[in-house]
């Protein structure tokens, strides 16, 4: 493994998100020596923590934080067959160029792997236009000879298409956006959107007999998604939501998040030493359009955003905490149908006085239900062998009708 720059990785600082039509913050455009290799430069990237450096070292020094993510863990065996996903974010394009670059190496320094790409369209159920396919298109012929897929979120994974063949269908969202319709609150309707959404790319990479998928989640995401795993009673799991590894998927299928260690700045800065053109903002995937307290995501969403802006160390902090918890590994203990956690079969006193609090509201000013039989409905309603945790079975009570599944 290559020593670039080891010394200077560091967690606090993050820049904003960047303006349209500008630079990003901390890019000097006045010429300069780099402090690395010496040589002068017409343009030099200075992150928060590193002394300004050439575009070539500082491309260096992001390229080693990808491998040394998937490096050191050792995680990723040789020749192993790889999905990407891309969502047209910055994040997602940073890592489909990381990769890319990676394979086009000299024996010594490729990484070998065979490499794969999906785009999950999912603007339809999101209620806005879809992506251009000639931007699509496009990338699929910048980064040959890598083989590019599209699939519709909430289709079946014998629909998809390679980019070349892809016509956009308009019925095959239907029965999720019926299915979304009925969810009562934002905040299950994203919740279960997510989960669709990991078990059709695990389902896409079985397909393509991909037994690892790489997702372009950086360190904000993960700040985000720990904070929103535990508001949303997910915490039993919230370690695997957070970590390089995510083994829960079906069929043997890993999750890799080789971005994890990236931080805001880094991306926009690496997308404009590369001249890279992002489909969207990553941010308005999950519908925070809807405004900042529409929902448990949305509200932690802001509030993480807050931080970075005020407080960027913090935000590393929260990440960094989320890698030193440990998930309970039992293989004999069952999993949720929906989203594949460990069941929270135990019972416990939050879960009980959560249930006993939803019997009260349901119950109301019944006189005839004592506080026994609430605490005996609520028990019964843990004990439910109907193979959803925690979690999603608040998801399946936001359902006006019919069944998660």
């Amino acid at each position: 493994m290559c020593s670039i720059g080891e010394d200077d990785f560091g967690d606090d600082g993050a820049a904003h998100a960047m303006a349209v039509e500008s630079l990003p913050l901390g890019i000097v455009l006045s010429p300069g020596n780099c402090s690395k290799c010496d040589v002068n430069s017409d343009e030099l990237y200075k992150l928060n923590f590193r002394t300004a450096e050439c575009r070539e070292c500082f491309l260096a020094y992001a390229r080693h934080k990808f491998r040394a993510a998937l490096g050191a863990a050792k995680i990723l065996p040789r020749n192993a067959e790889v999905l990407l996903v891309l969502d047209g974010s910055a994040e997602s394009l940073v890592l489909l160029d990381m990769l890319h670059f990676a394979q086009t190496q000299n024996t010594f320094k490729r990484l070998h792997c065979n490499a794969r790409v999906v785009y999950v369209e999912e603007q339809q159920v999101q209620g806005r236009d879809p992506v251009h396919l000639e931007a699509l298109q496009n990338l699929s012929t910048q980064y040959a000879p890598f083989d590019f897929y599209v699939i519709e979120l909430g289709a079946l994974p014998s629909s998809m298409q390679r980019i070349k063949d892809y016509s956009p269908s308009l019925n095959a969202n239907n029965e999720l956006i019926h299915k979304l319709q009925k969810l009562r609150s934002l905040t299950a309707r994203q919740d279960y959107l997510q989960q669709q959404r990991k078990n059709l790319i695990c389902s896409v990479a079985q397909c393509l007999r991909c037994t690892h998928v790489f997702e372009s989640n950086i360190s904000v995401d993960l700040a985000t998604q720990l904070l929103t795993a535990i508001a949303l009673g997910r915490g039993g799991s919230a370690a695997l939501d957070v970590a390089l590894l995510d083994d829960r998927l079906s069929g043997d299928v890993k999750l890799l998040r080789p971005l994890k260690d990236l931080n805001e700045q880094e991306i926009q800065f690496y997308i404009h030493a590369q001249r890279l053109k992002p489909l969207f903002q990553k941010g308005s995937r999950y519908g925070r359009e809807h405004g900042q307290t529409a929902s448990l995501q949305n509200l932690t969403s802001a509030f993480v955003a807050n931080l970075q802006q005020n407080y960027a160390s913090t935000v590393s902090t929260v990440f960094r905490t989320g890698d030193k918890i440990a998930a309970n590994s039992n293989p004999e203990q069952s999993s949720c149908v929906h989203c594949r956690s460990t069941l929270d079969t135990e019972l416990s006193d939050t879960l009980l006085a959560i249930e006993y609090s939803r019997s009260v509201s349901e119950a109301g000013v019944s006189l005839y239900k004592s506080g026994q039989d609430l605490e005996d409905l609520a028990k019964k309603r843990l004990e439910n062998k109907d193979g959803l945790c925690h979690a999603c079975r608040a998801i399946q009570a936001e359902l006006d009708s019919g069944n998660l599944l």
